[in-house]
């Protein structure tokens, strides 16, 4: 927009940017408990290891946003490695205090990622917290060798926002200032949602698609 001739923009783009509060870490040496069933009676006893077949997505997760001091919610992230690694990965979902925005610097010639340091400095402390609560309930160590000191909150796994709904766009997806220009993607949802968001996208997608076809592209 600032090289090119698309100039009308509203001025909100670019801004409520966020990583959805994403930081990765993981545990080594995992006691994972299983329950076996036999004969009406129920067995229950530790193995260490996390086995070797695992999904391919992430299917359950741990809900912790009651806590005042220490809120996220921790998905916990297959490692489908195909083989027996001993390694849980956890992926930890943030809030972000103070949503980033993304602007051009004539000075560089390329854009800027406007990011404070209190959207990640605390979700590095919910993590420690995390890991050392899990490992106290079933055993583990902090995995160090994926990241530097065990954790990473210099990833961008869930990039949200930019071109907010209902300010960079109207309500159904619609850029302003545009006609024939639609956003129906992560760019609508506004720097942390509290979940992985791709069910939230999908679901704004079809919304903003079933009135936009409805309304937009009648045949006359």
């Amino acid at each position: 927009m600032h090289k090119g001739k698309m100039t009308n923009f509203d001025k909100s783009v670019g801004s409520h940017w966020g990583n959805n509060g994403n930081v990765m870490t993981g545990r080594n040496m995992v006691n994972t408990l299983f329950n076996r069933v036999e004969n009406e009676s129920t067995e229950s006893n530790y193995s260490t290891g996390t086995g070797s077949k695992q999904s391919t997505i992430p299917v359950s997760g741990i809900d912790h946003w009651e806590d005042k001091k220490h809120a996220f919610f921790a998905e916990i992230s297959p490692l489908p490695m195909g083989m027996e690694v001993y390694t849980a990965l956890y992926l930890v979902i943030n809030k972000v205090p103070v949503p980033g925005r993304i602007s051009f610097d004539p000075s560089i010639n390329d854009i800027r990622i406007h990011w404070e340091k209190e959207n990640f400095e605390h979700t590095i402390d919910n993590a420690k917290y995390f890991i050392k609560k899990m490992n106290k309930a079933n055993g583990g160590t902090p995995s160090g060798l994926l990241w530097k000191g065990g954790y990473g909150p210099d990833i961008c796994y869930h990039p949200l926002g930019g071109a907010v709904l209902g300010k960079t766009t109207d309500l159904y997806g619609r850029v302003k200032g545009y006609e024939n220009l639609y956003i129906t993607d992560g760019a609508l949802v506004p720097a942390s949602i509290g979940v992985n968001p791709f069910l939230t996208i999908t679901a704004i997608a079809e919304y903003c698609m079933e009135e936009i076809i409805k309304t937009d592209f009648q045949e006359e």
